[in-house]
């Protein structure tokens, strides 16, 4: 598979992708919720890209949420521009979220 047809697939698995919404709380992570740390993660390659959707489409099915923790801001712009931002959650830092 060529990146071409890894991008399309990840597009495609990304309109199948539920919002990310345990029976959690909004502010903080449940302790069956999972927290991925992308410290040192400046851009989102395609296997990278694929690895989170596939966690949160593991997660969804177990009625967990994916929390990121560490994001740079363009990382964040750069999931939400693909539409992909609203399936995780920012990890709470020192009380105030890490946007």
């Amino acid at each position: 598979m060529n990146e071409q047809e890894k991008e399309h697939r990840i597009g495609a698995d990304a309109q199948t992708l539920p919002l990310a919404d345990s029976g959690a709380s909004n502010h903080f992570p449940d302790r069956r919720d999972l927290v991925v740390d992308l410290t040192g993660i400046h851009e989102l390659d395609v296997t990278s890209l694929a690895l989170l959707l596939t966690a949160q489409q593991n997660a969804q099915k177990e009625d967990k949420a994916i929390w990121l923790v560490g994001v740079p801001l363009n990382v964040w712009q750069a999931l939400h521009a693909m539409g992909l931002g609203r399936f995780f959650k920012p990890f709470p830092v020192s009380g105030e979220l890490a946007v």
